[in-house]
């Protein structure tokens, strides 16, 4: 049989628990494989077309695209199928936008405008960390992104703010006892809160964190369902 090759829209009742789903599209747009999860992300199509409702249809988010009129964390944009996941910086110059995606407490992804400063950094939670040539210290972020650095203080499941168009760090956050935090999974995604204890991991067991969220409720949850903000 030949191969009928990539596909480029999902079934609705495919996608994952970050789209807004509706009933009278029986299709959206197909995520490409990137920097994210595919499971917390949308595509730029979805955002252009059903939560900033910028275009109708295909062939009106073709000729967005085209006209090269979108940029995601400072980089032009050239396919409808990009994912687009937590904290990434989305420009629209043309229509002198700037928008900042976010999870909310339903866990659906969402857009919040923001200003030309706050889209020059980017929080990013650190997942990997290597020893590279010349003993400089090699670090993966929890969207693809590749840092650079000298200072082997930079510790993985800590945050960082970064420069997005010089890739550096410009603060550090540490997953550690008071500091502010958004949880990225579980069943309560997009809470913030403030860490109130954390629990030191073994080979067969997940490091714990202990949370008291902004509304006053206090749970505990994983480390990789965590992000430290500040």
């Amino acid at each position: 049989m030949a191969n009928k090759g990539e596909t480029k829209c999902l079934k609705s009742n495919n996608v994952g628990f970050v789209h807004k789903f509706n009933k009278s599209k029986k299709f959206v747009i197909s995520i490409n494989c990137g920097k994210h999860n595919k499971k917390n992300t949308v595509s730029i199509g979805y955002v252009l077309r059903d939560i900033l409702h910028l275009a109708d249809n295909k062939k009106e988010l073709m000729y967005i695209i085209n006209n090269k009129e979108v940029l995601v964390d400072n980089k032009m944009v050239k396919s409808i199928n990009l994912p687009v996941g937590l904290y990434d910086i989305i420009k629209i110059p043309r229509i002198k936008k700037i928008y900042k995606a976010v999870i909310q407490e339903n866990s659906l992804i969402n857009l919040v405008e923001i200003t030309d400063k706050e889209a020059k950094y980017k929080i990013c939670k650190i997942i990997f960390k290597k020893i590279i040539k010349d003993n400089n210290i090699q670090l993966t972020s929890n969207d693809g992104r590749i840092i650079t650095t000298t200072n082997n203080a930079y510790k993985t499941k800590a945050s960082v703010k970064l420069d997005i168009e010089e890739n550096t760090i410009k603060e550090y956050y540490p997953l550690e006892k008071g500091r502010d935090v958004l949880i990225i999974g579980g069943k309560h995604i997009g809470t913030k809160g403030k860490i109130t204890n954390v629990s030191s991991s073994t080979i067969n067991k997940q490091s714990l964190i202990k949370l008291k969220s902004t509304s006053g409720e206090e749970f505990e949850t994983t480390e990789k369902n965590v992000l430290v903000v500040n």
